[in-house]
């Protein structure tokens, strides 16, 4: 939100809201930070093992007694292949975590606000977030229709996080829509054949972290939005 934007809101109970972007890109820069750093790693693992790789078979290629270079290395290239996905979907855990702790936050932050005594937690939901949308919607008295799209998107985000924590990232039955979203996003796969979900590159993990953040920020705007109107 803009300096001026931000201006509209001064003097009002909600103004801390006005710095939420700000707070959520802090909160989430060093997981950001981090993705980079562990991609790094395995990409010099990877350099690593192949220039391995190649010296021994351009010092043995000629010699048929010895064992091909992928008989040497078979267990760091396999290990190795499964180093991305492993990194990958432990990172996204913690990602969908922190949105969820400060969208419960955002929520305390309000009741608090309001001196309600009806907390996020008193609110029947799919989960933390099912109940944070709906203690917005119906006790604070906030719409978030505008919100709708990002939501349904969400939701798809929560069915892969479900399923990485609680099944090993695997998908019984998966409907088309969360098979067309995967298909359509960059740095995940599924395996039709395990029905499993793969995280292949942080591309994914990067859009992930994108989209949360604009949906806590959006979120925290249509309150202050709405609650500055309504005083």
């Amino acid at each position: 939100m803009s300096r001026t934007r931000r201006n509209e809101f001064r003097g009002s109970k909600y103004w801390v809201l006005a710095n939420s972007r700000i707070m959520y890109d802090f909160k989430f820069d060093p997981i950001k930070a981090y993705l980079e750093s562990t991609q790094g790693m395995i990409l010099q693992q990877e350099k690593e093992l192949n220039e391995k790789y190649h010296a021994w078979n351009k010092e043995h290629s000629n010699n048929p007694e010895m064992p091909d270079a992928f008989d040497i290395y078979e267990m760091e290239i396999m290990n190795s292949s499964e180093f991305p996905n492993i990194l990958n979907q432990s990172i996204y855990l913690t990602i969908y975590s922190t949105f969820e702790n400060e969208f419960f936050k955002l929520c305390e932050w309000c009741q608090k606000a309001e001196s309600l005594k009806i907390g996020p937690k008193d609110i029947n939901g799919q989960g933390y977030i099912g109940q944070c949308r709906k203690y917005i919607t119906n006790v604070l008295d906030v719409s978030l229709d505008s919100l709708n799209a990002e939501w349904t998107e969400i939701k798809k985000y929560q069915l892969i996080r479900n399923s990485i924590a609680h099944n090993n990232g695997i998908i019984k039955s998966p409907k088309n829509d969360i098979l067309t979203f995967i298909e359509n996003s960059n740095g995940i796969s599924f395996d039709t054949e395990k029905s499993q979900v793969k995280m292949e590159s942080i591309d994914f993990l990067k859009t992930l972290i994108d989209k949360l953040t604009n949906f806590l920020s959006e979120t925290a705007e249509r309150i202050i939005k709405e609650k500055n109107a309504s005083t």
